[in-house]
């Protein structure tokens, strides 16, 4: 009778990976209504990795069914679905979205303006979330195949496994992982026609479980562009992402406060500040422009 489950295939260091922990805890927050599902992390064979605690017993059957039976295969009755005729709308047309949203959602259920509102703003029609590092031509596809193709299998091996990358990367990832910046000097192959990308690369259960991550990342305009919670800068050469670790376990509502905090995008971070607010560490990293395409930078501690 364990009221905590260790996800030991998540590294806190990694972007993707914390997204896919935030993911899981909203997911299984949204799953278990009658219960209180907090987060915390600490340190386990060298690396920052999660613990999930609650008020019921946790095992990993139990957490896989629940993730499984909860999460959408289908991207068109999902809340992210708006991103499927956005690419293409006028403005009118987005901002006539944002005013339909907001007249329908109630207290109790905010799921698509949340959605709505991290990725996209009326304010600034062509503007996408700093989170978005996918052509906005390609983003849906993608969205739609990580959905479809994932299984209770991909997200054991996201979430209790040393990652292996032994997913296809090609039209099912979000590319938020660093090891994906695949730079043509780096390359045995060409990168747009890398065969590998077919075959391996890429870990779907945490694609999946980072989808469910994205509304805990409001967006706010800034001129034409958008400003993400985390982020700082809005150029090539000045974008960072920081995000931060606890120890003290907490639950959905308080970690998003906590990705908001102003402190965390100082310069140089007090540590003794963030300690006292349970902040074990902060990692960041920087959003680059290869080319035309946007990458994160592996992550170290700010």
């Amino acid at each position: 009778m364990n009221p905590q489950l260790v996800l030991s295939g998540i590294d806190g260091s990694n972007p993707l990976a914390f997204l896919a922990a935030l993911g899981t805890l909203r997911t299984l927050t949204r799953a278990w209504k009658d219960r209180d599902v907090k987060l915390s992390w600490f340190v386990q064979g060298g690396m920052w990795a999660p613990t999930l605690h609650s008020d019921h017993v946790l095992d990993q059957s139990q957490l896989l069914n629940a993730l499984d039976a909860t999460l959408e295969k289908d991207a068109t009755t999902h809340s992210i679905a708006f991103l499927k005729c956005l690419y293409k709308a006028t403005p009118e047309s987005v901002r006539q979205l944002f005013r339909d949203r907001a007249s329908v959602v109630g207290a109790e259920d905010r799921e698509d303006l949340d959605m709505l509102s991290a990725m996209s703003s009326e304010l600034a029609t062509e503007a996408t979330s700093q989170l978005q590092t996918v052509r906005r031509d390609y983003f849906w596809g993608n969205l739609e195949s990580v959905m479809r193709h994932t299984t209770v299998n991909h997200l054991r091996r996201a979430l209790f496994q040393s990652w292996d990358y032994a997913d296809p990367l090609d039209n099912q990832s979000l590319h938020i992982e660093p090891s994906e910046d695949r730079r043509h000097a780096y390359q045995w192959s060409k990168p747009s026609g890398d065969p590998d990308r077919k075959r391996r690369g890429g870990m779907l259960g945490a694609n999946r479980l980072a989808i469910e991550a994205f509304p805990l990342f409001q967006s706010i305009v800034a001129g034409d562009k958008l400003i993400t919670r985390g982020f700082t800068g809005t150029r090539t050469d000045n974008t960072r992402w920081t995000w931060p670790l606890w120890s003290c376990p907490i639950n959905l509502d308080v970690a998003a406060s906590l990705l908001a905090l102003s402190e965390l995008q100082a310069e140089a971070p007090d540590a003794q500040q963030l300690r006292s607010r349970g902040i074990s560490v902060l990692y960041r990293c920087r959003r680059i422009l290869v080319e035309k395409t946007p990458n994160f930078t592996p992550a170290q501690p700010a």
